[in-house]
This record gives C-alpha cells, structure tokens and sequence, in this order.
C-alpha cells in the first residue's frame, strides 16, 4: 500500500516539476499581453486625450514584469537601455529598448503613426508566445508525468 503512495507521489512530483517547467513560457506570454495592451490603450490615449506619457502609465497599471519594467522606464525618463528580462531573446529586448525609445518623444500625430505601425509587431509577439505556452506547458507536463510514471514503473 505504501510502495502505491509513493509511486503516485513520484508521478504527481514528476508532473509538477514538468510544470514549473514552463514558468518561463507562461512569464514571456503575460508580458507580452501586457506590452499589446499597453500599446492599444496609448493609441487610443494619443488619439483622443493626449494625456502626458506619466499620467498614462499611472492611470493605468500593469502587473508582472512589464509592470516592474514600465515603472524602471518611468523613473529612468524612458531612456534607451536593454531590458534586463532573463526570457526574452536579444531581438525581443532590441525591440523593447527601440519601443520605449520613441514612445513619448514626439507630438501626437507622428506618436500615433508610429504606434499604430507598431501594432502588427506587438500583435505578433502576443501571439507567437502565446502559442509557445500552449505548446510548451503541454510538452512538459505530459513529459513529466511519463518520466514520473516510467520511474515508478521501474521502482515497483
């Protein structure tokens, strides 16, 4: 009875592990919702308020690291530095220094003609890491409950 509890542990610590795992994946997903959402309400501040960058980034709040970013950023004056965020790629962190670069530098309508011809980039990345999270949490939480499940196999 007890050599059953404990393979059923096994398996059940197999598979949590395999989903801590895609940590990670689950992190680059939320931010990047948060960096769309964010664009698609400066569009619409810039189009119709014209609120200061400032006053936008504390009507509005944002959790996770893109919080803990935009708050950097706001402190620093959106200066162009990389963003030291551990999961995402080079490009991704070229793209965001670039991002934070030109938001808020310019009058209204040059503001909005870049952020609206940024839109289908930060679409895209929404949609890239959210498809890699599906992906990857499934790979790993099934490869997890096999090699918990083989384990136990083997020790019974």
């Amino acid at each position: 009875m007890i050599k059953i509890f404990l393979c059923v542990l096994l398996v059940a610590l197999c598979t949590a592990f395999g989903w801590m795992l895609t940590r990670k994946y689950r992190l680059r997903k939320n931010f990047f919702y948060d960096l769309d959402l964010f664009n698609a309400r400066l569009i619409n501040e810039v189009s119709y308020t014209k609120m200061p960058l400032s006053s936008f980034i504390e009507k509005y709040s944002f959790g996770g690291d893109f919080g803990k970013l935009l708050e950097e950023k706001k402190e620093k004056g959106f200066v162009a530095e990389k963003a030291e965020i551990a999961y995402l790629t080079d490009d991704e962190k070229n793209f965001l220094r670039d991002y934070f670069l030109m938001v808020g530098r310019s009058d209204s309508v040059s503001q909005k003609e870049y952020l609206v011809s940024i839109r289908a980039e930060t679409e895209r990345l929404r949609a890239e890491s959210g498809d890699e999270c599906k992906r990857r949490s499934n790979l790993y939480v099934r490869l997890g409950f096999l090699f918990g499940l083989i384990v136990a196999i083997i020790l019974a």
